[in-house]
């Protein structure tokens, strides 16, 4: 009994594949929205509002990179018609997360080389629309720096990987759940 156990353990398929797959997929649609973004920020006229249509790109971004676990799953589970347990999928929509990030920081990186302004040029438009802001000046210049900070510091290819694989991570390892559940051929009881 226990050898049968092991051999149906040793011919599970490698989840990489799906990892993979899905990880390059949304890796590069994550990149592909981030370029709209910035260079819809970069063009757009100072409205002196804090929230605005171009939010609207980072939002789907962030809606559309949350469900690459769940692709991972659905090609693991269609691929090789296997039992995906809750654990599995998991990690298969955490290591997907990963990867969407890791993917999204190179070709971002690749990206400064051919653009190495862009991100001047978007922090020079998110500072012209703060000063068409209506408020006092000292909690305009307290924005503008606090924001400018932090758009430079977030050009960090460390910090980028150290909080994007975590949260990324994280939320495509619950949709991997999801996945799992939806997708995964159920385990058949005796």
């Amino acid at each position: 009994m226990e050898e049968s156990q092991n051999q149906v353990h040793e011919e599970t398929p490698s989840y990489w594949t799906s990892v993979g797959v899905a990880g390059l997929l949304f890796g590069i649609i994550s990149f592909i929205l981030t370029l709209i973004y910035g260079y819809s920020l970069i063009n757009s006229e100072p409205s002196g509002s804090m929230f605005s249509p171009i939010m609207l790109i980072w939002l789907v971004s962030c809606l559309l990179t949350a469900f690459g676990g769940m692709v991972a799953t659905w090609h693991y589970a269609n691929q090789y018609d296997v039992v995906i347990k809750l654990g599995k999928g998991a990690l298969i929509g955490f290591l997907t997360g990963a990867c969407i990030v890791i993917v999204s920081v190179i070709l971002n990186e690749i990206w400064h080389l051919i653009d190495p302004e862009m991100t001047q040029k978007m922090i020079d438009s998110t500072i012209a629309n703060f000063e068409k802001m209506e408020m006092p000046a000292d909690q305009k210049q307290q924005i503008i720096d606090s924001t400018v900070d932090s758009m430079r510091t977030n050009q960090n290819i460390g910090r980028q990987l150290l909080f994007g694989i975590p949260i990324m991570g994280i939320v495509n390892l619950i949709t991997g759940m999801i996945g799992a559940k939806l997708f995964g051929k159920k385990e058949e009881t005796l």
